[in-house]
């Protein structure tokens, strides 16, 4: 999707705020930002770079046009998820695994990829050898996603020399992704 803004002859908070807007609003595949003050424009091109965006900047006599497009995996590197559970809803246990199961074989078909996946408390299995999610998250991890599992977690199930995808992790890692992504999703 397309959108256009135009700050020209705002302020420069107010401009951040109308691209933030933007940019929360919806994901975009592409975005045009008309500017008329060099600093403004100086300002959204390294908001826009935190976004992932690549940007081109025009000249024109009333001042800058910004066209910024956003790749679908750009998109992803601002979002992780943290897994607590090898079971996906609340309920049976056993349609809980095959749902997670299948979250991450759909998952890693698409083009896209998280950027990181944090596995605690029983999900840490499903990063093990002979886990039915093994094949996919290793797909995810092929593809850029870092894959990081609770060693605390490993130990206490007795499978940290299990691990077969991924990284052993501290609460550390937890608490760098819920300070450093844009969005984080639990799982």
């Amino acid at each position: 999707m397309h959108n256009k803004i135009d700050v020209r002859g705002i302020q420069l908070d107010q401009a951040l705020t109308l691209l933030e807007q933007a940019l929360t609003a919806e994901k975009h595949a592409s975005l045009e930002i008309l500017s008329s003050e060099q600093e403004n424009t100086t300002a959204l091109l390294k908001a826009l770079a935190d976004h992932g965006a690549s940007c081109e900047v025009l000249q024109a006599e009333e001042g800058q046009t910004i066209i910024a497009s956003f790749a679908a995996e750009q998109v992803m590197k601002q979002k992780s998820y943290v897994v607590g559970s090898d079971t996906l809803g609340k309920g049976d246990d056993v349609i809980g695994h095959k749902l997670m199961n299948a979250f991450f074989n759909v998952s890693s078909d698409y083009e896209q990829a998280p950027a990181s996946i944090f596995f605690m408390n029983t999900a840490a299995k499903l990063c093990v050898e002979g886990a039915d999610a093994l094949a996919a998250l290793q797909k995810l991890e092929e593809k850029g996603t870092e894959i990081i599992v609770c060693g605390t977690c490993l130990d206490f199930f007795g499978i940290k020399d299990k691990l077969a995808v991924g990284r052993i992790g501290t609460m550390h890692d937890l608490i760098g992704i819920y300070h450093n992504q844009k969005e984080v999703i639990s799982l």
